[in-house]
């Protein structure tokens, strides 16, 4: 994705709100809903009548009758062009479908999601149209299912470290592959398989390793299928390594240009954190389905448990998360959809909130239903292994967290970096020395901050003012603490990580915010129902709207909590301690 295009989490390291991205909040059309409606409820009839979750979870397949009545109804062509055999659904549409698969059954849900959102998307993105032309009809019918092979067991999250090596044949006409991938999802059955190999190209006058991305097919001699790997949750998908071993890859097999594969990847997985963001926003809303039935249900001490604070108290909690997660995904994957802006940070921010999210909604799931949480045949101990590897694939949350946090750093870091060479040559330098210093009082005196143009809402005034507040305070927070360490920061984990846990929340907090000016916008309008703006429509009577108001204000709220929170822990000299711990234990 181009640089030039502006990212509304990168702008915020900077003390910068842009109100151009972050309004209006993104919405389908009325035509697109209707069809994902339509397709929505037949999807549902199908599944109500041939989805059994138990049989899936014990047997750790989806029945090969199910498939192909899901080929049928067109399930794994919806985010594909229409000329190209599919539905052609907009991002935010197929993760509204996602987010339904998701409730179903986990495993489906991945097979699906690494069928479009990353197997059969790098073609989507970057193939030729000869490519599109041989593979997307086949993937949009299901005769061919993809997969996406980057992992590789000694190269996990260290994507750009992958050792399978793919060398130029002697006639110009091959590529040979050799190595190893991991993990790899649908690798027992698919058809097509985007992998990845280090390649040699020349870059400024000089041979060197990078990564390019090959379109392969299971029949090439020297591909090998290795065993399916059986998983503690998500058992209807399918997961297995597979081996190169001489495999002769045609030149015309090459997928965008030699030597630019890693930079495809990445745009790859952005599509597949928005789906997981969305999958797991659905997750968070279905365990609040849940656990709000079962407490009103249950009954202790004369008196159903729903009754007790404590337990209201979670179910509230998991309601402000329910509201956050589905805005934060749906405001995601409106940003892809414009086409105009870089959502690499946001999608990773979506990712690791909503998937956080989703273990606190499981958790207290569990915890809510007690013995019945623990034990089969009750639903809920299967959903608590489901969700589990929602905070690993597509990047582990710690690593993401460290690239929204790096990521972000890096225009205020080259900032300050100019402001040191200039205090080496203050004459030459003046005129940016003297914007510096005269932003550093206005920053002091408590001007300078973050502005929100756009009239918003006043029963959002108060919130609006803590989101401008607290972007000054991480662009306060950024900067002393390149200062502080230089080049050392890229090894100073905990600092970077709660530096981005101060964006992530500064990110999803807006993003409740440009939801529900959204909604209130269209309660004045005289609108008796939401627009479909997210998954999940809401009745826009006062009660609905004061209702909606309450969510708003719990969830931002417990956002500012957790924001104060990280901006302490980065002073408060807990870190030391960690360190010391850690180093008794591992010498």
């Amino acid at each position: 994705m181009p640089d030039a295009m502006p990212s509304f989490t990168r702008q915020l390291f900077t003390g910068t709100i842009d109100d151009s991205i972050l309004f209006p909040y993104p919405r389908i059309t009325d035509d697109e809903d209707r069809r994902v409606t339509a397709f929505l409820d037949e999807l549902r009839a199908y599944l109500d009548a041939n989805l059994d979750r138990e049989w899936i979870d014990e047997n750790e397949r989806i029945p090969a009758e199910v498939m192909e009545g899901l080929r049928r109804i067109g399930l794994f062509g919806i985010s594909l062009p229409t000329e190209y055999g599919g539905m052609g659904l907009s991002q935010s549409a197929y993760c509204r479908v996602f987010e339904f698969v998701t409730g179903y059954d986990v495993g489906l849900a991945i097979v699906l999601g690494v069928h479009l959102s990353i197997g059969i998307k790098g073609i989507q993105l970057a193939g030729t149209e000869e490519q599109k032309r041989l593979y997307l009809p086949r993937a949009a019918s299901g005769e061919w299912f993809a997969s996406f092979a980057l992992t590789e067991p000694e190269a996990g999250s260290d994507a750009n470290g992958i050792r399978t090596r793919a060398v130029r044949s002697g006639d110009g006409k091959h590529w040979v592959l050799n190595g190893d991938k991991i993990w790899i999802g649908n690798g027992s059955f698919s058809e097509v398989i985007v992998a990845f190999a280090q390649t040699a190209v020349e870059r400024n006058g000089k041979t060197v390793d990078r990564v390019t991305a090959f379109i392969l097919r299971p029949g090439m001699p020297g591909y090998e299928r290795g065993k399916v790997l059986r998983k503690m949750g998500a058992r209807g998908s399918n997961q297995t390594e597979l081996h190169f071993r001489d495999v002769h890859v045609p030149v015309e097999n090459v997928l965008g240009e030699v030597g630019d594969g890693f930079k495809l990847a990445m745009r790859i997985l952005n599509s597949g954190r928005q789906g997981l963001s969305a999958g797991a926003a659905g997750g968070v809303k279905q365990c609040l389905r849940m656990a709000a039935e079962f407490a009103t249900e249950r009954r202790q001490f004369g008196k159903a448990i729903a009754e007790y604070e404590l337990i209201q108290g979670k179910l509230a909690a998991m309601a402000a998360d329910a509201y956050t997660a589905e805005s934060v995904a749906y405001l995601t994957t409106g940003l892809a959809d414009r086409g105009d802006v870089d959502y690499a940070l946001e999608s990773a921010a979506a990712k690791v909130w909503n998937s956080d999210a989703l273990d606190r909604a499981v958790d207290e799931l569990v915890q809510i239903t007690g013995g019945r949480g623990f034990v089969k045949p009750y639903p809920y101990e299967r959903m608590y292994r489901d969700a589990r590897i929602t905070r690993i694939f597509e990047g582990t949350n710690e690593i993401l967290r460290l690239f929204v946090g790096l990521s972000g750093m890096q225009e205020p870091g080259e900032y300050l970096k100019a402001i040191g060479k200039a205090l080496r040559e203050p004459v030459k330098q003046f005129g940016l020395l003297s914007e510096f210093a005269t932003e550093r009082v206005r920053m002091a005196l408590g001007g300078g901050e973050p502005e929100i143009a756009r009239e918003v809402h006043p029963s959002l005034r108060r919130h609006f003012d803590y989101l401008v507040d607290h972007t000054r305070d991480l662009r306060v927070a950024t900067e002393r603490m390149i200062r502080r360490h230089g080049r050392a920061i890229v090894d100073r984990q905990f600092v970077v990580t709660r530096i981005a846990d101060m964006a992530l929340e500064l990110y999803v907090r807006a993003a409740v915010l440009s939801r529900t000016q959204a909604l209130l916008e269209a309660h004045d309008a005289g609108a008796h129902e939401a627009p479909p703006l997210t998954s999940t429509r809401q009745a826009l009577d006062a009660d609905g709207v004061a209702r909606i108001l309450r969510l708003c204000d719990l969830a931002c709220q417990r956002s500012g909590l957790r924001f104060r929170t990280a901006r302490e822990a980065l002073t408060d000299g807990r870190d030391a301690l960690l360190l010391s711990v850690a180093g008794d234990l591992i010498g």
